[in-house]
């Protein structure tokens, strides 16, 4: 922020603010409520937008957007948030599809547990879950239902197969076309001399 505060440029900074990095929560970290105070402090025009409303990012970006291409300079948006990982669950006894949030770690090797209770993550899957406050919204409108799930998770599934079966069918390409597309010139020597030996 601080490059796009003294040499003034389009760019559009979007902060998804889950309240942790990594294993530390962001009150343990500094102080003040976001990360939105601080564009400001570099003159950068800032946005705060509930995370977790679909609606509200989407008009947010987009007013950051407008103001980026007309003054020419930055824009912050921080979409506050929670850490969560959607999944989709089956219940047997109905066959609708039901959306759900489960917890969200930061990596394979993080167990968000060891910093925070259960009982928090469930506590917000219940307040404030993004899918099921998106699906609700959708299906109050007449936009979505049960039926239009399931067509939409059969036509999905058959065009993933489809498209597998056509990926087993096509040839493998040469291990040295791995980076004809990357470099606009001659590829870097390391990488001719790795491509020798193999």
């Amino acid at each position: 922020m601080m490059l796009a505060s003294t040499i003034p440029s389009p760019v559009l900074f979007i902060a998804r603010n889950n309240g942790f990095a990594i294993s530390t929560p962001s009150t343990e970290q500094y102080n003040g409520d976001g990360i939105a105070s601080r564009g400001p402090g570099y003159g950068i025009d800032t946005v705060r937008v509930d995370g977790n409303d679909i609606l509200a990012v989407i008009s947010a970006v987009r007013e950051a957007r407008k103001r980026c291409l007309e003054q020419g300079r930055a824009v912050l948006v921080e979409a506050m948030s929670y850490r969560y990982v959607g999944t989709i669950a089956y219940r047997s006894s109905r066959p609708s599809l039901i959306s759900r949030l489960s917890v969200g770690h930061h990596s394979t090797s993080d167990d968000s547990f060891a910093y925070r209770a259960r009982a928090e993550v469930e506590d917000r899957k219940k307040i404030d879950n993004p899918i099921t406050r998106f699906r609700l919204f959708m299906e109050a409108r007449g936009w979505w239902d049960t039926d239009a799930e399931a067509d939409m998770k059969a036509r999905l599934k058959a065009d993933v197969m489809k498209s597998f079966k056509r990926a087993e069918t096509l040839k493998r390409c040469e291990l040295g076309e791995l980076f004809t597309d990357v470099y606009g010139g001659q590829e870097p020597w390391n990488i001719v001399s790795a491509l020798i030996l193999l």
